[in-house]
């Protein structure tokens, strides 16, 4: 995500009253990759091409936001670098085809990463709660 759409991303929580944490920004960031990824779809197969590349550059930019996110310190951030840039690359490459199928096998995947993160998010809150 550029900085244009990461203070887009910022102004929205402040503006909806949302005091996000960096685990629920993320969480955020992935439901939105799965919105433009859903779109380009649909908009691939109404054959809205422009729309359809609008979308996935967007997809693209939270892509890459992630990727400029990681703590490289820690072993973790050198398998999501792996699994984002996988992801964006397919980005790319459904962009340049314009090939639905590929973009329909990535939503499970960041789906599962989203659930993931969401899941993980719980966990340490609830043990943040009994300390």
């Amino acid at each position: 995500m550029n900085n244009t759409s990461a203070r887009a991303v910022m102004q929205y929580t402040e503006q909806a009253g949302i005091t996000a944490a960096p685990d629920e920004l993320l969480v955020m960031l992935l439901n939105a990759e799965i919105k433009n990824i859903r779109i380009a779809i649909n908009a691939i197969k109404n054959k809205k091409i422009p729309d359809a590349h609008t979308r996935l550059i967007k997809a693209q930019d939270i892509i890459d936001e992630l990727i400029m996110s990681l703590d490289m310190n820690y072993e973790i951030s050198k398998d999501l670098m792996t699994l984002y840039c996988f992801i964006k690359e397919k980005l790319v490459e459904a962009n340049i085809k314009k090939d639905a199928d590929i973009l329909e096998q990535l939503v499970p995947m960041v789906t599962e990463l989203r659930d993931t993160w969401a899941q993980a998010s719980k966990i340490v809150r609830a043990k943040q709660k009994v300390v």
